[in-house]
């Protein structure tokens, strides 16, 4: 198993809104995505840098909007002009890679991947979650359903 079933607090990101579904789920490059990374990257901002998936669209298989930015804590550590998302408390797959962008990125998503396909764990797309301890990690948080339990 190359993952880990968590349980997560509530948890808040605010940023810069990329929206979908120009931006496909699991897509490496990006040039939307980049330019709200390197505006985000150029201002001040309170917490680690982070990103949420929210508003999952069943129809386009993709998530309509991505923010990327960085964790907070309360509304008082939101930079001006930037967007608030949370993903909701619950039980999360947590997907881990090491390396440089956008190798990092696919091998993530070939672990995301092989664990849907061997039904490993059931999405309930409630909103997902990256964070980035460090220039070469990403830890990637699925919601997903408990076994036993439906969505």
């Amino acid at each position: 198993m190359q993952f880990q079933i968590v349980e997560r607090g509530e948890t808040w990101v605010a940023g810069l809104p990329v929206r979908s579904p120009k931006r496909a789920l699991g897509k490496l490059r990006d040039q939307a995505l980049e330019e709200a990374w390197s505006a985000v990257l150029k201002q001040d901002f309170a917490g680690p840098l982070a990103s949420i998936y929210t508003d999952f669209s069943p129809d386009l298989e993709t998530y309509n909007t991505q923010i990327v930015g960085y964790e907070c804590s309360s509304l008082d550590a939101v930079t001006r002009g930037h967007l608030v998302a949370r993903v909701p408390r619950g039980h999360y797959a947590r997907f881990s890679a090491i390396g440089q962008f956008p190798k990092v990125m696919a091998d993530l998503w070939t672990q995301i991947n092989y664990a849907e396909e061997h039904n490993e764990i059931k999405r309930t797309f409630a909103g997902d979650f990256e964070c980035y301890p460090h220039a070469y990690k990403i830890d990637l948080y699925l919601s997903i359903e408990r076994p036993g339990e439906k969505a």
